[in-house]
């Protein structure tokens, strides 16, 4: 069940002594991610918390953000 409609319980992992965890399979199935693949760690500070996104999640993430400070600066040079 749920905690919040778009996080759930996937399961739980263990920290090695080279501070690695093991992803569990449905994660990395429902993620398709796959061994070798670049994944990019965000924590949260707030929520003391980590999240994963892939390497190509994170660009999306970078070129909309770029796409939305195109628009922004332009809405404002435009008014005069």
């Amino acid at each position: 069940m749920p905690f919040h409609k778009h996080i759930h319980l996937a399961g739980t992992v263990t920290l090695g002594p080279k501070g690695q965890v093991v992803i569990p399979s449905e994660v990395r199935e429902q993620m398709g991610i796959h061994p070798g693949d670049k994944l990019v760690a965000l924590y949260f500070d707030e929520k003391k918390s980590v999240a994963l996104i892939t390497e190509e999640q994170a660009q999306d993430y970078v070129v909309q953000m770029g796409e939305d400070c195109t628009y922004y600066k332009e809405q404002i040079g435009g008014k005069k």
